[in-house]
């Protein structure tokens, strides 16, 4: 009876496992965190605007694959990269109590690499990584600060899961978001391009 009974576990558990990987194209949406921040005061009550421009050299969002098999299909985004990562970071700075300043300096943001990973089994786990290059820029031009920012995220859970793409995603956006407010160099800079 033990034998049959092993058995029938390993049809149930094999007949669960995933036998192909599909393409699949996930809309980038930011919906803000409801853990609390690590909001810095600053002694500048400016405040920058965020632009953002899509410098990716890698136009593929990620890649999904089975952990022990060879099947693997490619993530693409089904919105703009570039408008995500703005209001993302934008809602992300609001949450943190700063709001852009009418005539303040910009935050101009490259982003060079947006990646995912999702591995595959029964559930998934999913990763994240974003790197960009944050300048801050005076209204009259002047480059006040530039520095390269990285961010990660990741998550577990249902196989293709656009939720969790999501989360992953907004994770890493925020991880490199408080990058930039934890520098030494993002504060100095925004009084610096104040004036």
């Amino acid at each position: 009876m033990r034998k049959i009974t092993s058995v029938t576990l390993v049809c149930l558990v094999t007949a669960c496992a995933v036998s192909k990987v599909d393409p699949l194209a996930v809309p980038l949406a930011y919906k803000s965190d409801v853990r609390p921040m690590i909001a810095k005061t600053s002694s500048c009550p400016v405040v920058p605007r965020v632009e953002v421009e899509d410098r990716r050299s890698e136009k593929v969002l990620g890649i999904r694959f089975h952990e022990s098999k060879p099947l693997k299909a490619d993530v693409t985004a089904a919105s703009d990269p570039a408008v995500w990562v703005r209001d993302g970071m934008q809602s992300y700075l609001s949450r943190n109590g700063l709001t852009p300043t009418a005539g303040g300096p910009k935050l101009l943001i490259d982003l060079r690499v947006l990646r995912t990973e999702e591995n595959i089994w029964h559930r998934s786990g999913y990763a994240a990584k974003i790197s960009l290059i944050a300048r801050l820029q005076s209204a009259s031009g002047k480059t006040c600060m530039e520095q390269p920012v990285e961010g990660k995220g990741g998550n577990y859970g249902y196989s293709g899961s656009i939720e969790n793409y999501q989360e992953t995603l907004n994770s890493a956006l925020d991880d490199a978001t408080q990058h930039i407010l934890d520098s030494p160099l993002f504060e100095s800079a925004v009084c610096q391009c104040a004036s």
